[in-house]
């Protein structure tokens, strides 16, 4: 039986936030969303997952400025099922950033993992957007 990896972003809170859904993948999976706003500026999140069903090869997070304006200090968030944190990026100082995790294991739960995306603005970090993919048999 061939496994599948159904894919759906969330966003809320105090950012402009996109949502969509994108259709199951049967190996591999990957989601977008929008967010930010005027003092973190507005940042399209991207995750991936390599993987068949809860088998998962490697993730994929991105972070890219879309209004065009300079680099911030970021950092991705790594989520497990249930908003269970799985581990940060180091912060970086770009507009656009790119972070690979080789995991090659099977993880513990069924569920929603996402990436986040947090700004650092004014003496604290500001959540500005994630994307999630459903990983499940």
């Amino acid at each position: 039986m061939r496994k599948a990896l159904a894919a759906s972003i969330t966003a809320g809170l105090m950012t402009l936030a996109t949502l969509a859904t994108a259709g199951p993948a049967s190996a591999s999976a990957t989601v977008c969303g929008n967010g930010g706003d005027g003092n973190l500026g507005y940042w399209q999140v991207c995750y991936t997952v390599n993987g068949d069903g809860l088998y998962v090869d490697s993730v994929q997070g991105t972070a890219k400025r879309t209004d065009g304006g300079g680099a911030k200090s970021i950092h991705l968030e790594y989520v497990k099922a249930d908003d269970v944190h799985w581990k940060n990026t180091g912060q970086v100082t770009t507009n656009n950033f790119t972070n690979n995790q080789s995991v090659k294991g099977n993880v513990s739960k069924a569920g929603n993992y996402c990436a986040k995306l947090w700004v650092a603005w004014n003496g604290g970090h500001y959540w500005a957007g994630q994307a999630c993919v459903n990983i499940h048999t």
